[in-house]
């Protein structure tokens, strides 16, 4: 197990990290304390298919954070179609999502390089801002990188 962040290599996700991704999905949904097994069983297999498709059309995208290999941690953004906003003529909005660190990986700053990561891709895909909902756990990691409280947390790119 590496001592900080400064060993870890972040990548892209591919189609054939699908199972890790719904791995670390079921995972960061038990470290909330849910623990419905069917349907978090149930989640996952729906979540195969949906990553599938848009893993494939680019509307759906991943990172995955890996010490040597094996990853450990990981990220995603949708995007999605959107109508039009005066401060947002994209029409498409940005989704944060998945963000989930193994528990022998925790409080290195992995995630704030995961989420910067995927900041960083947001704005040189032009977005104007994006969301996440946030667990307690994450609300100061991402304060910290600029996002505002609200009904939703926030972030404007530009």
């Amino acid at each position: 197990m590496s001592a900080d962040a400064t060993s870890i290599t972040i990548r892209p996700a591919s189609l054939d990290d699908i199972p890790e991704i719904l791995r670390q999905r079921r995972a960061m949904y038990e470290a909330m304390n849910y623990k419905d097994a069917d349907a978090l069983t149930a989640m996952a297999k729906l979540s195969a298919g949906y990553l599938s498709k848009h893993m494939s059309d680019s509307s759906f995208r991943a990172w995955l954070a890996c010490d040597g290999i094996r990853a450990i941690a990981g990220g995603a953004v949708i995007i999605s179609p959107w109508p039009a906003h005066p401060y947002d003529l994209e029409c498409r909005r940005a989704t944060i999502l998945n963000v989930y660190t193994d528990p022998d990986y925790r409080r290195r700053g992995i995630a704030r390089q995961l989420m910067q990561t995927m900041i960083d891709w947001c704005k040189r895909e032009g977005l104007a801002r994006v969301t996440l909902h946030a667990s307690d756990d994450g609300r100061h990691l991402y304060e910290s990188l600029g996002f505002e409280p609200s009904n939703e947390m926030r972030l404007k790119l530009r």
